[in-house]
């Protein structure tokens, strides 16, 4: 018999990772949803910083108006909420689902997920976060 291996089309990360799916909602993975949990998180604000083109979350203990709460799988493996109105205010294209490595900001205390240019479906929005696309001359 001759064996082929097969090559997995999805790794499983270590590193705390956010994804925006198709339907505007955000997902952590395990390594993210372990560091909120720690600290019993149940809401999340989110913030965007239009001229570096960085989405932070972070978390919050006290309900407030501005925040997303939380649902974790009751496995502990994940967590996420809904913000398609936070990605249609920035201009995120969210036609197809895309994971992103996210560093923990000690001193800010909070998540931050730098975008792709070509995440960003509005041309003005490209320009703001200091984006320069590429022209053919």
């Amino acid at each position: 018999m001759a064996f082929e291996i097969f090559t997995r089309k999805h790794t499983r990360l270590r590193d705390p990772a956010i994804s925006f799916n198709r339907l505007g909602r955000i997902g952590l993975n395990q390594a993210a949803t372990l560091a909120l949990q720690k600290d019993a998180v149940e809401f999340v604000l989110l913030l965007w910083d239009t001229t570096t083109g960085v989405i932070a979350i972070r978390p919050i203990t006290k309900k407030d108006s501005r925040a997303y709460r939380i649902s974790y799988a009751k496995s502990g493996n994940s967590s996420g909420f809904s913000a398609k109105t936070f990605l249609d205010w920035i201009g995120y294209d969210y036609s197809s689902t895309r994971s992103f490595p996210a560093d923990w900001n000690e001193g800010e205390g909070r998540f931050e997920i730098k975008l792709l240019p070509e995440t960003l479906k509005d041309e003005r929005q490209r320009e703001l976060a200091g984006v320069e696309e590429m022209k053919a001359t």
